[in-house]
């Protein structure tokens, strides 16, 4: 059911350069998370998350409008979704070098299972009124 409306991928590691992907060097890591003429955006965010020691996730909500992006930097993180329409529910779990787009009308939470550090960002800036609460469970 959500594999339409939630699309998970790795960064491959290595490529040629106009490639999306992430390389190590001795200068360091270097992650192209989106390189195409047809994709701008409006809104970018860093966010880091620490749920084994605060006990906190982040999100419960969905969107009408925005499509939202995340890349993990680093850490593991466990998406937590639903359809509020079906009440479908389904947890995925994403590590360092995944990125994942989630479709208007998906509600998502983000719980991690390290420390973790995110990269949000959206074609659209961020817009409050289309923010709707929706507390997510995994059970």
């Amino acid at each position: 059911m959500f594999e339409s409306k939630v699309i998970i991928e790795s960064l491959p590691i290595g490529g040629p350069d106009e490639a999306e992907r992430r390389i190590h060097s001795d200068k360091g890591e270097m992650a192209q998370i989106i390189n195409r003429e047809e994709d701008s955006f409006r809104q970018i965010v860093y966010w880091d998350i620490n749920s084994p020691r605060t006990g906190v996730d982040r999100g419960h909500h969905y969107h009408l409008k925005k499509t939202d992006r995340l890349y993990v930097i680093s850490g593991e993180i466990e998406l937590l979704l639903e359809d509020p329409q079906t009440g479908e529910k389904a947890v995925a779990k994403l590590k360092t070098g995944d990125r994942v787009r989630i479709a208007p009308g998906t509600a998502h939470a983000v719980r991690s299972l390290t420390y973790a550090q995110v990269l949000e960002y959206a074609p659209d800036p961020y817009d409050p009124a289309d923010t709707y609460p929706y507390k997510l469970t995994d059970k």
